[in-house]
């Protein structure tokens, strides 16, 4: 069996860089707004490779219509006169990353996606698979999160090419995850 033992998440909505440790059963418990739906929609955006926000928790904001942006940039909410306020602005890097543990072959590997933002509707991201463990530096260097080429680069440095994989493409990338899965393939969504 493959399971989930870390979550990282840079950049994604309130978290600045946390790291969730998982097991085999976890429960996301908290008050209204304490971020359960943040962490599950991170989860779905990776595991489904959706980055359209189809998926994204509806009813967990009070307009009902989270996205991709509002996420990146901290979406904070709207004050009428001025437009939407973002904990983020200007260019920035953003990751959500999961660990997995191969329980079968005693091997860790990790799988996540890297966005640089430059501006409210100009980003680029970059899916990323690679065997072995979240790296210590938890994809950071100099106190600033690793954009999408030094990302590529440190992947290239650190991880052969046929224990690593990148690519922009959605469903490339869910096919090269299902198929790191195996028969633990995603069924259901939760809503």
């Amino acid at each position: 069996m493959k399971r989930m033992t870390r979550l990282l998440l840079i950049h994604w909505h309130y978290f600045v860089h946390e790291v969730i440790e998982l097991n085999k059963v976890n429960f996301l418990t908290g008050k209204n707004a304490s971020g359960k739906s943040t962490v599950m929609d991170a989860l779905q955006l990776l595991l489904l490779a959706d980055t359209s926000g189809s998926f994204f928790n509806k009813a967990a904001s009070g307009r009902g219509n989270r996205t991709l942006s509002g996420y990146l940039r901290g979406e904070l909410g709207d004050d009428e006169d001025f437009g939407f306020k973002y904990l983020r602005n200007g260019r920035f890097t953003s990751y959500i990353a999961l660990e997995f543990f191969d329980e079968e072959k005693g091997k860790y590997f990790t799988a996540g996606c890297c966005f640089d933002t430059y501006s409210e509707n100009d980003l680029q991201k970059l899916f990323f698979r690679f065997d072995g463990a979240m790296p210590s530096n938890e994809f950071v260097i100099n106190r600033k999160p690793m954009d999408i080429a030094i990302l590529r680069a440190y992947i290239k440095e650190h991880y052969s090419i046929g224990s690593s994989y990148t690519t922009d493409v959605n469903r490339d990338f869910r096919q090269d995850l299902y198929g790191k899965l195996g028969a633990y393939v995603i069924a259901s969504v939760s809503y």
